[in-house]
C-alpha cells in the first residue's frame, strides 16, 4: 500500500507535465517531421492553416426595450489566406440582417440570444452568440 501511495503522486505529476494543450493566438502552427534512415534523411514540414473566426461585440451592453441597439462584427476575422465575403446577424427574436453593422431594437424585456455568422470566400462558416438582457422601457413621461 505505501509504494502505491509514492507512485500515484509521481504519476499524476508525469501526466500533467506531459499535458498537450491547443495553441492559442494568431499564427501558424507548423509541424516538422524528420525521418532519418541509414542512406537517406526526409524532413516533412506541414502548416496548419487559421480558420475563420466570427466575434461581434455591441452597446449598450443592458438595453432597454425599444432601444437601439449597435452591433458590430468588425473583430471577425478570416482564416488564412481568406477573406470574410458575407456577415448574417439573427437577434434571436425572430429579426434576421446583413452587414458587417447593424442595428436593432428589441421590443420586449427578456434575454435574447445574438448570433453572427460569417461567410469566407471559400464558403466556410463561422458562428458567434451572445445573450443579451433587455430590460423594461422607460415609462413614458406625460
Amino acid at each position: 500500500m505505501r509504494k502505491l501511495l509514492l507512485i500515484a503522486p509521481l504519476f499524476t505529476t508525469l501526466l500533467i507535465g506531459c499535458e498537450s494543450k491547443t495553441p492559442v493566438g494568431p499564427g501558424t502552427v507548423t509541424i516538422t517531421e524528420t525521418t532519418t534512415s541509414t542512406t537517406t534523411s526526409t524532413t516533412t514540414t506541414s502548416t496548419i492553416p487559421i480558420p475563420t473566426k466570427a466575434s461581434f461585440v455591441f452597446s449598450p451592453v443592458t438595453p432597454r426595450a425599444l432601444e437601439v441597439v449597435n452591433f458590430t462584427g468588425a473583430g471577425s476575422t478570416p482564416g488564412t489566406d481568406r477573406r470574410i465575403v458575407s456577415y448574417s446577424w439573427d437577434f434571436g427574436d425572430g429579426v434576421k440582417k446583413t452587414g458587417v453593422t447593424s442595428t436593432h431594437d428589441f421590443d420586449a424585456d427578456g434575454v435574447y440570444l445574438v448570433t453572427l455568422t460569417v461567410m469566407d470566400d471559400r464558403g466556410d462558416k463561422a458562428e458567434s452568440a451572445l445573450t443579451i438582457t433587455v430590460r423594461p422601457a422607460l415609462p413614458k413621461m406625460p
